[in-house]
């Protein structure tokens, strides 16, 4: 007789294929680890949201790329920090 396996057993999560289609991120996160960067959250009202959105979808138009929001923030902080430290 066959073993029955378990309500929890995902048999999904044993393929690699499906570990890159479900955590894509994973790769950008570890990247970024090890780039240096840290992880911090913001809270930023819904039309900076918007604005951001916007912004990317300007740059990927013009450049043909998709600027991750991460890399806009470190560009923000930086002109700010330029602005107050002259």
């Amino acid at each position: 007789m066959k073993p029955r396996r378990s309500i929890a057993h995902d048999p999904l999560a044993e393929s690699e294929i499906m570990k890159a289609f479900y955590k894509p991120d994973a790769a950008q996160n570890a990247h970024e680890a090890a780039s240096g960067l840290v992880k911090a959250t913001f809270y930023l009202d819904p039309t900076d949201i918007v604005s951001l959105e916007e912004l990317q979808l300007k740059i990927r138009k013009r450049e043909g790329r998709k600027a991750n929001k991460s890399e806009l923030m470190r560009e923000a902080i930086a002109l700010l920090v330029k602005e107050y430290t002259q």
